[in-house]
């Protein structure tokens, strides 16, 4: 398989060339190869081996804007996947023709001890919104563009489901 990954914050996707002959895989970005052996240990989880024995599990999400959230060693990761067409029409008007991520959603479930926004905040890309305990570890879950925050779904405390919204922003704004 051969897609464009662009991650938040690029105009331009870059090359991935991902093999997988189960249970192993090779995975091509930029100069980096990743190569090893894939095991899905439940839904959306899973545990990656690499050649050199190093293991990390990786929880992966489909979002309903079709874009995709990661989780690997308490860091989370957003990006899009893009198909040939997609990326080269976004090459072509320089990113302009991106989606507006409108809300921020759990990636995990978990309990979100922090949150570190309130309505009305303006954010930008890749600010610290608030904090998912999940699987024992502290996430940072950070804005995915620059906005306004219109609301808080969720408090310190609370339970979250995979999927369930945390923060909301302002339709356009920036």
């Amino acid at each position: 398989m051969k897609f464009q990954v662009r991650m938040p914050g690029e105009t331009e996707g870059r090359t991935v060339v991902v093999t997988a002959g189960a249970p192993a895989f090779e995975a091509t970005l930029d100069d980096a190869v990743l190569t090893g052996e894939a095991l899905e240990v439940r839904n959306g989880v899973w545990s990656l081996v690499g050649r050199d024995g190093r293991q990390i599990e990786v929880s992966v999400a489909l979002q309903k804007d079709g874009s995709v959230r990661a989780s690997a060693e308490g860091t989370l990761f957003g990006f899009e996947l893009l198909d040939e067409l997609t990326a080269r029409a976004l090459l072509t008007t320089g990113g302009r023709a991106a989606k507006k991520v409108r809300h921020v959603a759990a990636a995990m479930p978990g309990r979100v001890l922090r949150v570190l926004v309130g309505v009305g905040d303006r954010v930008t890309q890749g600010q610290p919104i608030l904090v998912l305990e999940a699987m024992k570890m502290e996430n940072e879950v950070k804005s995915p563009r620059d906005g306004v925050v219109a609301s808080v779904e969720s408090a310190a405390g609370q339970a979250v489901s995979q999927g369930d919204v945390l923060v909301r922003f302002e339709a356009g704004g920036e």
